[in-house]
C-alpha cells in the first residue's frame, strides 16, 4: 500500500492509475492554475526582496501551497481509481465516466460529465482512460461517497504505452455499462453528476436525505475542498494589507 500524504490511505482503488505525473504535460492542460501558483510565488519573492523581509512569511505559505498542489496531483494519478470515459460532446469537449460511489457495501452507480476543452483531436464516441479520487460527505454515516473527479490520464502523461495499457485494463462490461447508463440521460449532455440505474441498484434503498445529497454537492465541496482561486485571492489580499500597513507603522 502506498503511503500517501494528500490521499486517504485507508481506501484502495480496485484499478489504481499507477501513472507517473509529468509536470510539463499537466501544465499544458492546466495553464491557468499552474501559472497562477507560479506567479504568486514570484510576486511573494519579489515583495520579500524589494519591499520588506516580512513578506518571507507569505513566501513560506505560497511554497507550502505549491508543494501540496503537486503532491496531490501526483498521488491522484498514482493511487486514484482508473476508469474508462467516453467523449460525448465537442465544442465544448465533454467526457462521461461511470462510477460506483459505494464505500464497500451496496451499489451506487453514477455518471460524471466533465468539460475538458484542452483535449484536442477527439471525436464523439472516442474512449479515453481517466483516473479519479472520491469525495466523502461531512456526514460520516452516509453509506456512499458524494462525488468523484475523473481526470483524463493524458493530463498526466503523453506516453502512448501508458495510455494503451490503461485502456486494456477496462473490461468490455465496463464500456457496455457506461453506454447503457448514458441512455438514461437527456441530450444534449450537460456537465454534472447523475444518479443512474436507480431501479436495480442501492439508490432505491436509501433515504430521501441520502438521495438528495448529490443535489447539495456544491455546498459539501465548498466546505471541504481546497479552492485554489480562494487561496490565491487570500494571499494577494494579505500582501496588500501588509503593504497598506506600511503607511501606519
Amino acid at each position: 500500500m502506498k503511503n500517501n500524504f494528500t490521499v486517504d490511505n485507508d481506501t484502495v482503488a480496485l484499478n489504481p492509475g499507477n501513472a507517473e505525473l509529468k509536470k510539463r504535460v499537466w501544465f499544458r492542460h492546466n495553464k491557468i492554475a499552474v501559472g497562477s501558483l507560479l506567479l504568486l510565488l514570484v510576486c511573494s519573492l519579489l515583495a520579500t526582496v524589494i519591499i520588506d523581509i516580512v513578506y518571507l512569511f507569505v513566501v513560506v505559505i505560497v511554497v507550502i501551497i505549491n508543494v501540496y498542489y503537486w503532491i496531490n496531483k501526483k498521488e491522484h494519478f498514482l493511487s486514484g481509481h482508473s476508469n474508462g470515459g467516453i467523449v460525448v460532446g465537442t465544442k465544448p469537449t465533454l467526457v462521461a465516466v461511470n462510477g460506483d460511489l459505494s464505500k464497500g457495501y451496496g451499489y451506487f452507480p453514477v455518471i460524471k460529465i466533465t468539460k475538458r476543452n484542452s483535449l484536442k483531436n477527439v471525436n464523439i464516441g472516442d474512449r479515453i482512460p481517466t483516473v479519479a479520487l472520491y469525495t466523502a460527505s461531512s456526514d460520516e454515516f452516509l453509506s456512499h461517497w458524494i462525488n468523484f473527479n475523473p481526470i483524463p490520464l493524458s493530463y498526466a502523461t503523453a506516453d502512448p504505452k501508458v495510455i494503451e495499457l490503461a485502456i486494456q485494463s477496462y473490461p468490455d462490461e465496463q464500456w457496455e455499462q457506461l453506454e447503457k447508463y448514458l441512455l438514461e440521460l437527456e441530450k444534449p449532455y450537460k456537465v454534472g453528476l447523475y444518479q443512474v440505474g436507480k431501479e436495480d441498484s442501492s439508490w432505491n434503498e436509501v433515504s430521501n436525505d441520502s438521495l438528495n445529497v448529490l443535489n447539495r454537492l456544491e455546498l459539501e465541496e465548498g466546505r471541504e475542498g481546497i479552492n485554489l482561486t480562494k487561496i490565491i485571492i487570500s494571499v494577494v489580499v494579505f500582501i496588500a494589507i501588509l503593504k497598506a500597513l506600511e503607511f501606519f507603522i
